[in-house]
Parts: C-alpha cells; structure tokens; sequence
C-alpha cells in the first residue's frame, strides 16, 4: 500500500475525452489515430495509478494462489 495518495482522475477525464474524441467528433484516419492513443493513454494511466502498490501473490486471483 502507498504511503501518499495520487490524484488520478485527471489523466482519466483527459483519456475518456479523447475516447469521445475519436468516438464521436472526429471521422476518418484522424478518429483512428486519436482512439489509438487514447488506449495507450489508457494503459499508461492505469499503470501510473497501480504504481507503487504492495504486491500480495497468494491472496488468490486467476490460479487459486501461490501457496501450496
């Protein structure tokens, strides 16, 4: 668990603007160029948001865990 909070919800609001962006306003190439760096703005905004957080591997999760 991190010491400090961050403030993330900016760096989401700027990536679901540019999702309208290339959803709705734009057409052609330049909808698929501005929906394209909208899902790497995406994933860098979700790793920036989990950065730092304290790993539990045997808590569970898709293989049951870690501990036999």
């Amino acid at each position: 668990m991190r010491t400090h909070s961050r403030r993330t919800w900016p760096l989401f609001l700027v990536v679901a603007v540019l999702g309208v962006l290339g959803g709705v306003v734009l057409d052609g190439v330049a909808a698929g160029v501005v929906s394209f760096v909208a899902m790497i703005a995406l994933l860098g905004a979700s790793i920036y948001a989990l950065a730092g957080e304290k790993v539990q591997d045997g808590c569970g999760g898709i293989a049951g865990g870690v501990g036999y």
